[in-house]
């Protein structure tokens, strides 16, 4: 008897706590509720509640709408069905845009292949051209170093002369090593 007393007082005590746990909750609940500052905050979780149980009842709808629709042996989850039956109104269309993205991305990743070889290309052609422009300058510097050694040479003659040995230059380059190249000419 005794424990039969001492466990009935013992839910008797935890009901009790249990009471005045929840009117403390609620005491707590009814000051927030009831504080100048919390309406718009309060009214702001209102509306995000009654958003997510609309969202909640629109999904429970769609979901109830594609269960038949699926297979029984479906490899797909049922949320994959619900997204295509999401998709089904515009889904040729849809599908379309999604070749033209994939076409599109494939255009731009062999435009970015192009764009790369010409930097390879470009950065090829700057180290010839930097080669090319250190052998022009060893070259003028010797053309420097040859007129500067002959200019009393060269300077001795009058223009006809010099005008008559430039062009014999010119000639004898010119059969030597353009004729030479292109004898069609």
């Amino acid at each position: 008897m005794y424990c039969v007393f001492h466990c009935v007082f013992d839910d008797r005590i935890a009901m009790e706590t249990r009471n005045e746990n929840m009117n403390g909750v609620q005491q707590e609940l009814l000051r927030i509720i009831q504080n100048d500052d919390a309406p718009r905050l309060l009214e702001g979780i209102v509306s995000r509640i009654n958003e997510i149980e609309e969202a909640y009842q629109r999904l429970r709808q769609l979901y109830e709408t594609v269960k038949p629709l699926m297979p029984k042996d479906s490899e797909y989850n049922v949320r994959y069905w619900m997204s295509a039956y999401i998709l089904y109104p515009k889904a040729s269309e849809l599908l379309g845009e999604l070749k033209k993205f994939k076409e599109t991305h494939m255009e731009m990743d062999r435009i970015e292949e192009e764009i790369k070889a010409y930097k390879e290309e470009k950065h090829s052609l700057l180290s010839k051209k930097m080669r090319l422009e250190r052998k022009q300058e060893h070259v003028n510097e010797d053309i420097v170093e040859a007129l500067s050694e002959n200019l009393g040479y060269y300077l001795s003659f009058s223009d006809s002369e010099l005008h008559d040995i430039m062009h014999d230059i010119t000639q004898e380059y010119y059969e030597k090593h353009i004729r030479a190249k292109h004898p069609e000419e």
